[in-house]
């Protein structure tokens, strides 16, 4: 079972509503405070994937992209992506722990452009049979 089918699991329309208080407050200790909430929900799905045999390297991956969004959204200066703040932003992450110094997304804000490189290149042509 992948880790987002059915209706038991409705991730998306919590990261929907995780996404809209995130927009909405603009304090820092309160993002704070609402992604651990995200992250503890994250927490128990990654727990069920793992007792129901589900894809828990796709919901690893997802999950992540999920908290870069996140910090992303909280980077933006007039809707353009300010680097010196997800500089901060990603410093402070890096500093509490919950995000790791060689990060992607901490790369890209200490001014390396090439950080999502991997991500960006084209998956190798799979060998079909005729």
């Amino acid at each position: 079972m992948a880790y987002n089918e059915g209706d038991a699991i409705p991730l998306a329309a919590f990261r929907d509503e995780v996404l809209q208080l995130h927009e909405a407050i603009t304090d820092e200790e309160s993002r704070i405070g609402l992604m651990r909430i995200f992250n503890l929900v994250c927490d128990l799905v990654a727990v069920h994937l793992e007792e129901t045999g589900g894809d828990l390297h796709a919901f690893a991956a997802h999950r992540q992209s999920q908290i870069w969004m996140f910090l992303r959204a909280e980077s933006l200066l007039d809707g353009v992506l300010d680097r010196s703040r997800l500089r901060d932003v990603t410093g402070r992450e890096v500093q509490a722990g919950r995000m790791t110094p060689d990060d992607p997304l901490r790369l890209y804000a200490l001014g390396d452009d090439s950080a999502f490189a991997e991500f960006l290149e084209a998956p190798s042509a799979q060998p079909t049979r005729h």
